[in-house]
């Protein structure tokens, strides 16, 4: 195999640019000595004449021209491998695919895509929604960079690194005037009066369900509306006698613009998510994921600090 150093191929292109060891010496920063040696030196690796010697200059022949020009390619490429370097380290070039499970990306979105797009404009962001077992096959296949979603929705492997966010508090909502919301505080076994609605619920969320509301082993969780689209469940609540559990930082604006309201209840329990970011283990992010993982670590902490000052006052 050839081991062929870029200067060398500038020495080749300045000399049958030039037509003159001298100028193409001058040209290259090289004395005209040095410059014949690395030309001979080529010429001797590769086994093939590419200059003719004359008393007037050098003449290129025409495996030299082929050559040549193939020279050009090569370190246009070569300059356009360094600069795209620099561009990545400056977050003006890459690539980013984030995975969201539905609480994630009800919390997250779009507000992590408006901050990536004011930040870092030139990175391209894809996003993929799913289940947490689902995204974190894609993450071993390397079919996204991180994802995030709650710690608890597949047990990891040493293949995949975890790191645990600040736990999101949650409870059940309803739509003002509902008519849980008129008998001030209610045991929890009340919401099974009306439709529950819910993300498709994942082997730890089922047993709590089942234990929250006093509902057999055996029995089926009677969801009305089964959905990874949180905002879809959301518009279903606000517009229907269903009730919702959520982390308040899913619920945030909602809380605000009064369109959903917390279920007040007798023995209220210590309910959340406990989300975390997920990304494989041993392995160099790219500038442009490493910047999209701290702001949806930043992003999560914001809104879940907004949310319970909301959902105190």
């Amino acid at each position: 195999m050839h081991e062929i150093n870029s200067r060398r191929l500038g020495h080749l292109i300045a000399l049958a640019e030039e037509g003159s060891f001298a100028r193409a010496a001058e040209r290259v920063h090289l004395s005209q000595p040095a410059l014949s040696r690395s030309i001979q030196a080529l010429e001797k690796e590769l086994e093939t004449k590419l200059f003719d010697r004359a008393a007037r200059g050098v003449a290129v022949t025409a495996a030299g021209r082929m050559l040549v020009e193939r020279a050009r390619r090569v370190l246009f490429e070569t300059r356009c491998f360094f600069r795209d370097v620099e561009l990545l380290k400056a977050h003006e070039l890459g690539e980013v695919t984030i995975g969201l499970g539905p609480y994630a990306a009800v919390v997250l979105l779009p507000e992590l895509l408006v901050e990536i797009s004011n930040r870092f404009p030139k990175i391209k962001v894809s996003v993929e929604l799913g289940d947490g077992e689902a995204l974190l096959a894609k993450l071993r296949a390397e079919q996204i960079d991180f994802l995030v979603t709650d710690r608890r929705v597949a047990p990891v492997t040493p293949d995949v690194t975890l790191r645990r966010l600040p736990r999101h508090g949650g409870c059940w909502f309803a739509r003002p005037g509902h008519p849980l919301l008129a008998r001030g505080s209610v045991p929890l076994a009340a919401l099974r009066e009306f439709p529950l609605v819910s993300v498709t619920l994942p082997p730890f969320m089922k047993d709590a369900l089942h234990r929250l509301l006093k509902i057999r082993s055996h029995e089926e969780i009677a969801l009305q509306v089964e959905c990874n689209d949180v905002n879809v469940l959301k518009e279903v609540v606000a517009r229907t006698d269903a009730v919702l559990f959520a982390t308040a930082s899913a619920i945030r604006h909602d809380l605000e613009a009064a369109r959903l309201a917390p279920i007040k209840l007798t023995n209220p329990q210590r309910l959340g998510l406990e989300f975390a970011l997920f990304y494989l283990a041993d392995r160099t992010h790219s500038p442009a994921a490493s910047s999209a993982l701290a702001l949806a670590e930043r992003v999560l902490n914001d809104a879940n600090e907004a949310a319970q000052g909301i959902l105190h006052t």
